[in-house]
């Protein structure tokens, strides 16, 4: 009966002790590993929220823990149990000074699915202050942000691109729903030029034949100009006749300066006759050219107007071939000035796949700049139809170049996007 009582005392101390140890292991993990820590809020928004933070979860500075996450819960300001954002309560050592600007960063695992909170960098004494100072105080509410996955981080597409490339896609969008409120606003006002425009070449080809007929009415007027030059020229002839008759009578009276009368009627009689016969011919002649050069002129307005209108749409394919040469050129140069390496280096696997994703982004990039271009065409094109211009080209290829820049950059992104997946499943 002894032995019994004795081994039951000891078993309950035995049951006791390991109670005792496994309470105190509870109190200690739950106790933070450090002597003196600083407790501040860290605001997430609805939209990124804080995926696989809990109790417990790691707080790094530079990818070394100093802290962990003691709670997280959600913000209802207005205590009708609404959430507004997500507070995330964290400790970190008191020794490490942090400033209200510093980036705090939610870090999203690639496999599993604990998170933690990563502080990439500690701020600026500059920082505007909302508490008494610059640093960061127990208590306090500071923003974070969603970190990028580390491969896009390390390949330089961190928060600000991701926003870069978000705001560039709403302005497409934008710019493209313009475009299409501009087209149905101006539509009926481009059908309206357009027949204007027709109108103002019927009246001009009947004004040239009008013109034409006209020209033929001054040709046949000074056609019969030139005939009535001949009776003109007789009477100039009877006149000199007379002169003669009256040099006769007075031939007595000079026969001192005979030799010089003879001489100057026989110059005058030369000059009429050149006027008789070369001038009238030179005018004949000189009408004949020009007929024959307003005729050889039309036919060269209507054959380089032609000519003009068939090599239009190559015109514009050869000047959009230009501005996508000078934009492959100018990333060109970018590469050789930034990589000079690759020139003489045979990339890695490692390297080519980071190639893939880089092209796929200059692709990307490429597309968006002709989507830009497209737009902007089709855009001043319109603004010239509804200046009622003559001369605004046609909108339908351009409306056309639109949606097939369109759709290339539709398949440039879903081909970043999956080479963007195929990296992160790696």
């Amino acid at each position: 009966m002894g032995t019994s009582r004795n081994n039951l005392i000891a078993g309950v101390f035995v049951v006791l002790g390991v109670l005792l140890t496994v309470w105190s292991s509870f109190l200690l993990a739950d106790r933070s590993a450090y002597a003196s820590t600083r407790e501040f809020i860290v605001r997430f928004s609805l939209s990124q929220g804080a995926m696989g933070l809990k109790r417990g979860s790691p707080v790094m500075l530079a990818g070394q823990q100093i802290g962990r996450v003691l709670e997280v819960t959600f913000d209802t300001p207005a205590g009708d149990g609404v959430p507004q954002a997500v507070h995330v309560i964290v400790e970190v050592r008191s020794d490490l000074t942090l400033y209200e600007d510093a980036s705090i960063n939610l870090v999203k695992p690639l496999l599993g699915s604990l998170s933690s909170i990563n502080i990439n960098a500690v701020g600026t004494p500059q920082a505007v202050a909302t508490g008494k100072g610059p640093q960061i105080e127990k208590g306090e509410i500071i923003q974070g942000r969603i970190a990028p996955p580390g491969f896009l981080e390390d390949a330089g597409l961190g928060p600000e691109q991701s926003a870069q490339i978000k705001s560039a896609i709403a302005s497409i969008d934008t710019s493209v729903k313009k475009i299409n409120e501009l087209i149905e606003r101006t539509g009926p006002g481009v059908e309206a030029g357009v027949g204007d425009a027709r109108a103002v070449l019927a009246d001009l080809r009947e004004s040239i034949a009008q013109w034409s007929k006209q020209l033929d009415t001054t040709m046949a007027n000074v056609e019969a100009a030139s005939a009535r030059l001949d009776p003109i020229m007789a009477k100039a002839e009877a006149g000199l006749d007379d002169a003669r008759g009256v040099v006769a009578s007075i031939q007595s009276m000079i026969d001192e300066n005979r030799a010089r009368v003879n001489e100057t009627v026989k110059s005058l009689e030369s000059a009429a006759a050149k006027i008789d016969q070369k001038t009238v011919e030179n005018i004949n002649a000189a009408l004949a050219e020009g007929r024959g050069a307003l005729n050889v002129f039309s036919e060269a307005v209507s054959k380089v107007s032609g000519v003009v209108g068939e090599q239009t749409p190559n015109l514009r394919r050869t000047l959009a071939n230009l501005r996508l040469m000078s934009d492959q050129l100018k990333l060109t140069a970018v590469e050789i000035r930034s990589q000079p390496w690759r020139l003489l280096h045979q990339p890695t696997s490692k390297e080519f796949e980071s190639q893939v994703l880089y092209d796929a982004t200059r692709s990307y990039a490429e597309a968006a700049s002709d989507l830009k271009a497209a737009s902007e065409s089709l855009e001043a094109a319109a603004a010239l139809h509804e200046a009622g211009r003559p001369d605004a080209p046609d909108l339908a290829p351009l409306t056309q170049s639109l949606h097939d820049s369109l759709a290339a950059y539709r398949q440039v992104e879903r081909y970043l996007f999956d080479k963007l997946a195929e990296k992160e499943r790696k």
